[in-house]
């Protein structure tokens, strides 16, 4: 399970993290063309509102692309990334609880993940959840247009 990325200072493209005063306190990097990924994004951002986080979706830019200095769109695609205030990459489970630790709503489940045994548990669930994000993505879309059909007529 790799987690810490790198220390590396944050230079994201298309990103407004930096040292300056008011600057990010971290970027999360998401999938803006996954239905699930964009629910959960809403939700984040609603519940992290007032602090300093840029959320930076990567799913329209070529794979090849940086979307940092040590992180490729692909990658950012095939996994979860945070970027820490310190400049630090972190992904899977990790970034999911640097992310929960930014609201204060979510700050109880990030102390409770960051316990040793729980972010390896964690970040299995998270892998094997990455196996069927794909036919719940999918399904979730036809859902929604569904819906979205039903309110036309």
């Amino acid at each position: 399970m790799t987690i810490e990325l790198s220390q590396s200072s944050p230079s994201a493209v298309g990103s407004d993290h930096g040292t300056a005063p008011g600057a990010a306190c971290m970027t999360v990097y998401h999938d803006g063309s996954c239905p699930l990924c964009q629910r959960e994004i809403s939700l984040i951002q609603s519940l992290t509102s007032g602090q300093q986080v840029v959320f930076s979706d990567v799913s329209q830019i070529p794979p090849d692309a940086r979307v940092a200095t040590d992180l490729t769109a692909a990658d950012a695609m095939r996994r979860f990334h945070v970027r820490r205030a310190d400049g630090s990459l972190v992904s899977g489970a990790a970034a999911f609880i640097e992310m929960w630790s930014m609201s204060p709503r979510l700050r109880l489940l990030a102390k409770l993940g960051r316990v040793p045994f729980a972010v390896r548990m964690l970040d299995a669930v998270y892998v094997a959840f990455l196996r069927v994000r794909p036919p719940l993505s999918a399904a979730l879309t036809r859902y929604d247009r569904w819906r979205a059909d039903r309110k036309i007529r």
